[in-house]
């Protein structure tokens, strides 16, 4: 009967011990500095009959307003013409699924082909670039590339 008390004793002496061995937590991180906009652009990118079609796409909670100049250079074996297509768009979306659409074409050629996607967009003062290269297969008038998604900030 005196063993119980014992083993109790001891029992709740190693459980407590236990509560020692808890690891430090982390200090706090900013995930972003406070002055900056929070927003977030999706711009994909597809092929199709005669050129691209680019699609704008708000993710973010705010409305986003700005530029976008977007440039579509296509190295193919055999082009006739349209192996850079550009233009500059001003966009206004809505916050959450807020979407523009447009077309950049003309484009005619043959054999696969190395997509390069570069741009810039201005949102009041700040400069989000645009970077991309893909890969895809023109074939006379139809652009098979693959769907490419390029996510601002």
């Amino acid at each position: 009967m005196k063993k119980i008390p014992t083993v109790l004793i001891l029992f709740l002496l190693i459980l407590s011990g236990f509560e020692t061995f808890a690891l430090p937590q982390e200090g706090y991180i900013e995930k972003n500095p406070l002055n900056m906009p929070e927003f977030s652009l999706d711009i994909v990118i597809e092929g199709g009959f005669f050129g691209y079609t680019v699609t704008v796409l708000n993710t973010g909670p705010e409305q986003v307003k700005g530029n976008l100049s977007i440039n579509i250079t296509t190295d193919a074996m055999f082009v006739i013409f349209g192996d850079t297509l550009s233009k500059d768009v001003y966009i206004d979306l809505n916050p959450i699924n807020g979407i523009e659409n447009f077309n950049l074409k003309p484009l005619i050629g043959f054999g696969s082909a190395s997509i390069s996607i570069t741009g810039l967009f201005k949102n009041g003062e700040m400069e989000y670039p645009i970077n991309n290269l893909t890969s895809g297969y023109a074939f006379v008038i139809f652009i098979l590339c693959d769907e490419t998604t390029i996510s601002l900030p």
